[in-house]
């Protein structure tokens, strides 16, 4: 076993290491010896992170996270989280773990503490303040499977009350509730364009879901948006529209190429045109850079004055109502939300407040200027109250919550 002398440093054998501590700690296994290098290495680190540990690192936190990243298979939560940490093949700290479990919750753990450690140690913050207890009058969960459904008649379906398997069947589509954020379509019973409707499916801040639409192009949608769509696909091409972010694995369909449309009252819309392809949009009405990113395949971007084709890895954004600009994506960025991340590279505290606000349905206040960058990545499975606390750790950054309300302050 080592000793605490070797890990005195914040290396990701150290995050490992501690990792393993701390599950043991769970596991009520802890040796004397080792909760003794614990509490050494835990006296290193700021009281916030002390804080955090505390509180983070518990059971139920570990499964939660994995179940949100991996849909329960812990197999792959187990490769992918020690892959995301830079450990896959150079894991060298004993370990005494007897189901996988607890193997999975470990490399979570690993995670979760060498993402801390970018956190709290990017600047100590050694101004004394009043403790989290007091400023964190109310706390929120991530966001969770929540949505709305609305038909061309006006009705609404609560899909978070509906139950599995067949919705109903209504004049202009047959849905299918697959399971508890999924929807589908299928045997749609319009013959004609003139009998197409259309359903438009809606997820609240603190909300995602996803909808498996006529055609099988599968779209995952993201906190605090809506995607408008035909119960039919017919005619000469297929066409949607979105507000806010969504992910599209686009059915291949070269007589059918499919267009999503952007809405935003205050700027003219994007367009994104493919023949079958898996692509990102990010469209919030609230953030001023919209972009449309590329995973696999190619697409036509356009706008009022602009048009781009992007291949794969590539990004067109658009900033306000400047001309469109195409860049090298950071797919990992991109797509942290649909993997259950917030990633984060020289961030504004605006921006990142911005999406807090979206997945835990909170409001945000600022009091005061913050000019830092933020950077670093945070399972985005952890109640708004960690997140909140890691943040906190630079030592640039001060929060207070009262009921759903957020308060900023610069430190």
């Amino acid at each position: 076993m080592p000793t605490s002398s070797n890990h005195n440093g914040d290396s990701f054998e150290t995050s490992a290491y501690i990792a393993e501590l701390l599950l043991r700690r769970v596991q009520g296994v802890i040796t004397e010896e080792e909760t003794a290098e614990l509490e050494a290495w835990l006296q290193t680190q700021p009281p916030a992170s002390r804080d955090f540990y505390t509180d983070a690192c518990t059971m139920p936190q570990l499964e939660a996270g994995l179940q949100t990243m991996h849909k329960f298979d812990e197999t792959a939560a187990l490769d992918d989280v020690w892959k995301r940490i830079g450990m896959l093949e150079t894991r060298t700290v004993p370990v005494r773990r007897l189901w996988l479990r607890w193997t999975a919750a470990a490399a979570l753990l690993a995670f979760v503490v060498s993402t801390s450690i970018i956190f709290f140690n990017h600047k100590q913050n050694t101004t004394p303040g009043v403790s989290t207890v007091a400023r964190y009058g109310g706390d929120a969960l991530p966001a969770g499977n929540k949505a709305t459904l609305e038909l061309a008649d006006g009705s609404v379906i609560d899909l978070n009350s509906t139950k599995k398997g067949k919705i109903d069947q209504f004049q202009d589509a047959n849905i299918f509730k697959q399971d508890d954020e999924t929807i589908s379509y299928e045997n749609t019973l319009a013959q004609s364009e003139a009998d197409v409707t259309y359903h438009k499916i809606i997820t609240p801040r603190g909300g995602k879901f996803d909808v498996v639409l006529p055609d099988g192009t599968k779209v995952w949608l993201n906190a605090a948006s809506s995607l408008k769509y035909p119960t039919a696909f017919i005619g000469k091409e297929r066409v949607v529209e979105l507000s806010g972010e969504a992910y599209f694995d686009v059915a291949k369909n070269a007589q059918q190429p499919f267009t999503v449309r952007t809405i935003d009252t205050k700027r003219e819309p994007l367009e994104v045109r493919v023949l079958g392809t898996a692509f990102n949009i990010q469209a919030y009405s609230d953030e001023p850079l919209r972009t449309a990113t590329l995973v696999n395949g190619k697409v036509s971007v356009q706008n009022k004055n602009d048009r781009e084709i992007l291949l794969p890895g590539q990004q067109a954004m658009v900033h306000n109502r400047q001309p469109m600009q195409v860049q090298v994506a950071n797919i990992e960025s991109v797509l942290a939300w649909k993997n259950g991340l917030f990633i984060y590279h020289d961030a504004s505290i605006q921006e990142i407040m911005r999406e807090i606000s979206r997945v835990y349905d909170v409001d945000v206040v600022f009091d005061g200027d913050i000019a830092q960058q933020f950077e670093g990545t945070i399972p985005r499975s952890m109640k708004l109250s960690d997140v909140l606390k890691i943040l906190e750790s630079t030592g640039w950054v001060q929060f207070s919550i009262v009921g759903k309300t957020v308060t900023v302050k610069p430190l």
